[in-house]
């Protein structure tokens, strides 16, 4: 009886472990979760998903749950079930942060280009 009580009690501890290690999620599973998280669900929610065997979905985040999340086409209305660990990249709609910046400076280096063009042509210094 006593060694029966001794093996279940260790066959509990070691299968709670085994559960244990199934839960722990990758640094980028993470990332994305929290990402999706803060985008919420809902028409508004526009995301374009690249998956890691290149499949790009494009849609609106319309049910988040524990371990995947669905995204639902804004036109065609398919929905596609997402997990976490299947996502390479997420984004939202339009351009980043990063290329508005990259087209604000080219476009005020455009500028700059065109007032010397005019100055140096009315003046006597650029002859």
């Amino acid at each position: 009886m006593r060694t029966l009580s001794i093996l279940l009690a260790a066959l509990l501890i070691f299968s709670s472990a085994g559960y244990g290690a199934q839960t722990a999620e990758t640094p980028q599973v993470a990332k994305i979760r929290a990402q999706v998280q803060k985008r919420g669900t809902g028409e508004k929610s526009k995301v374009k998903v690249t998956l890691g065997n290149g499949i790009t979905v494009k849609g609106y985040i319309s049910k988040i749950e524990e371990t995947s999340f669905e995204v639902s086409g804004s036109k065609t209305g398919q929905v596609t079930p997402v997990s976490y660990t299947d996502v390479q990249k997420i984004q939202g709609p339009g351009l980043s942060t990063g290329a508005k910046v990259a087209i604000g400076v080219g476009i005020g280096l455009g500028v700059v280009a065109v007032v010397f063009g005019i100055a140096c042509a009315e003046s006597q210094f650029c002859r």
